[in-house]
């Protein structure tokens, strides 16, 4: 095996990766303000990304998904593709908050289990 065929693959094979990964950072920070980027961490970033790669998925194959909040114009969380939404809520009364939150919905309808004997 030869060394030096090895170590130039292996070479443009991080290139690639860290194009990618510039790319795909490049694409998520058109969301955030510059300040606001400079404060997220390595980590954090990834999270975003992968967020708008599994929302982007999730619709292209025609799945119902709720718009990371992080990807609305301001803030607001917004239903895509959904007939059955609940309104969505604009928190700006609580002060700064995080772009990526997480909310529960609420069940419409009251559910009565049954209990099933042998």
């Amino acid at each position: 095996m030869n060394k030096d065929s090895s170590f130039s693959k292996n070479l443009r094979e991080d290139t690639q990766k860290s194009e990618k990964k510039y790319k795909a950072f490049r694409d998520i920070s058109k969301y955030f303000s510059k300040k606001e980027w400079a404060k997220l961490s390595h980590s954090e970033k990834i999270t975003y990304v992968y967020l708008k790669r599994n929302y982007t998925t999730m619709t292209s194959l025609g799945l119902r998904a709720t718009l990371p909040a992080f990807m609305s114009s301001n803030g607001q969380i917004i239903e895509s593709q959904s007939d059955d939404s609940d309104e969505c809520r604009n928190h700006g009364s609580q002060g700064p908050r995080r772009r990526m939150s997480h909310r529960l919905r609420e069940r419409k309808y009251l559910v009565a289990y049954e209990e099933i004997s042998d």
